[in-house]
């Protein structure tokens, strides 16, 4: 689905609801039922942390125009679709908005840096940091809230009202799925969904969190395992340590779209360890951008934070080279 500019939707009370609270359909594919969250979008940008990202707004939106300047910012690493979801939902809801991410020279050009680009074209200001890890973006993120006011977008700090998002699309899983498996980055879908099953009383036994990292682990002990044992999914959340590494592009000869950062790696362990059943069900949470045409030109900025970063680099090279010479 390509990216629609010119008539990209507009927040209203009535098509939020209707758009927010649309139940996702369940298909089949090559013997395994899937959860079709991809295919919730927002003009073109999809997936389910679309939905997240736009009911955390709403949620916060009387708070965002009143005391944070009418404006949104977030961290994000350079795969990461977390820069152009933000980005499209503050032009939704007409919002400023700032990313920041490592920097990178604009002669770069890959499916990686198809998210910044978007995000410029969406309206945002892209700010760049030196630091490559995500530390970088994340310290930067928080040095630009205390510059300008904004509210900041990270899964990881409203993890409840994504759980509670996520978990309302469990509703229409049938009642034959006894197996869940899907990409768990910072695993709060996947713990919405063991939410949500607690929540529709889903005869769901075994949940199969396929994780790209540690965060998992870190967001079930802070949002999870703190609500009420009559919240808790009964059975066995099991999290698997995906083979691939996050930087690594799996790319699989399948029919249904899956995004090469994330779910692809879910898929490539469910149908090497369960078979094709009905049994078992791929919850699919979205699929990035890939189209390289979307790819220009970044009008960098940085906050006053990196400005400092950078003069002190230039004053300590200065020094070395007069010692130097």
């Amino acid at each position: 689905m390509s990216i629609n500019f010119d008539n990209f939707p507009t927040f209203s009370e009535e098509h939020f609801h209707t758009w927010i609270n649309e139940l996702t359909p369940i298909e089949e594919h090559k013997g395994y039922l899937v959860k079709r969250d991809d295919l919730f979008n927002l003009g073109g940008v999809s997936g389910g942390k679309v939905r997240q990202c736009s009911k955390l707004v709403y949620d916060n939106l009387d708070h965002i125009k009143n005391d944070c300047n009418g404006g949104i910012l977030t961290a994000a690493g350079i795969p990461s679709p977390q820069s152009c979801i933000t980005s499209a939902v503050a032009k939704y809801f007409g919002l400023k908005c700032m990313v920041t991410i490592p920097h990178y020279p604009d002669h770069i050009r890959d499916s990686y840096r198809v998210n910044a680009s978007l995000s410029q074209k969406f309206g945002a200001k892209v700010y760049g940091v030196g630091n490559p890890n995500i530390s970088g973006p994340e310290l930067d993120a928080k040095k630009l809230v205390g510059e300008t006011g904004y509210f900041q977008i990270k899964f990881g700090m409203n993890g409840k009202q994504v759980m509670e998002t996520i978990a309302q699309q469990v509703k229409n899983i049938p009642d034959c799925v006894e197996t869940v498996v899907g990409i768990a980055g910072s695993g709060l879908s996947m713990l919405g969904v063991a939410l949500g099953c607690k929540l529709y009383n889903k005869n769901v036994k075994t949940i199969h969190p396929v994780a790209l990292s540690g965060y998992i682990d870190k967001n079930k002990k802070m949002w999870y395992d703190r609500l009420s044992p009559n919240d808790k999914f009964d059975g066995e959340f099991h999290v698997v340590q995906s083979e691939y590494p996050y930087q690594h592009k799996l790319k699989l000869d399948e029919s249904l779209p899956l995004d090469q950062t994330y779910e692809a790696k879910a898929w490539d362990w469910m149908v090497k360890n369960l078979e094709p059943s009905e049994k078992v069900l791929f919850w699919d949470v979205g699929i990035k951008e890939y189209d390289l045409d979307y790819i220009e030109p970044i009008k960098w900025h940085k906050s006053e934070y990196e400005k400092i970063i950078d003069r002190e680099v230039r004053r300590k090279s200065k020094v070395t080279k007069h010692d130097f010479f």
